[in-house]
């Protein structure tokens, strides 16, 4: 702050021995000055919003850090831990009450599937085929597709499967971005499952709110400021 008052004094003194050497009018050196008051006013303002973008950004990224780092976690006690799928599943279907009725029965049959088949595909990674599609996820869960439909009624839809799916490929794709940050949007793309680089980067700004390259420059930058502490 004490530098800004400086250079703002620093201007003022400049611009009044200027106007005073040229031998400007009181109303044109008012008005030179007023103009320079308001260039510095403007510089300060944006340098201000600039530093409260900055920690809004890298405030977020450590969110998505912290969350990415949860995931991971989750997914090896699911997926990797001592416990197969199946005795996992059993755990899970014990733990809950038993139902009084059969709509109950089916709720906790779509949620012992859905966590079964979540921590699959995050350890088999089947979503990084770009074919791979509600009807391929269905037959990677040996089920037929109407079955699909009928457990994981949230992905009834298509689309919305494709969602899921595209979900999971931009979360493995903010992984590979920190190991290999060489890699071509196009590399990664295609290592994640997509078809092209505009799907990848359109789909990982809608899980994250960035894009991919502004999302590994920001955590680049908050991993700089972690090491200089």
């Amino acid at each position: 702050m004490s530098k800004r008052v400086t250079l703002t004094a620093s201007l003022l003194i400049v611009a009044t021995s200027f106007c005073h050497a040229h031998t400007f009018t009181l109303a044109e050196a008012d008005a030179i000055i007023v103009i320079l008051l308001s260039i510095v006013i403007l510089l300060l303002v944006l340098g201000g919003f600039s530093l409260h973008h900055n920690r809004v950004v890298n405030r977020r990224n450590e969110q998505l850090y912290r969350i990415l780092n949860a995931l991971d976690d989750y997914r090896a006690i699911v997926g990797d831990g001592a416990l197969s799928l199946d005795e996992q599943e059993d755990i899970l279907m014990k733990k809950q009450p038993k139902p009084k009725v059969v709509k109950a029965v089916q709720m906790d049959e779509c949620r012992a599937f859905y966590v079964k088949m979540d921590a699959r595909v995050n350890k088999e990674k089947p979503f990084t085929g770009p074919d791979f599609d509600q009807q391929s996820l269905a037959g990677f869960m040996e089920i037929d597709l109407e079955t699909f439909c009928k457990l994981v009624p949230r992905y009834k839809d298509p689309d919305r499967t494709l969602d899921y799916i595209n979900s999971l490929r931009a979360e493995y794709a903010a992984k590979i971005l920190m190991d290999c940050a060489d890699c071509s949007m196009g590399d990664i793309a295609s290592k994640c499952g997509f078809k092209d680089s505009a799907a990848f980067i359109s789909a990982f700004k809608f899980a994250f709110g960035v894009t991919p390259t502004d999302y590994l420059n920001s955590m680049n930058l908050m991993f700089k400021k972690k090491q200089e502490k």
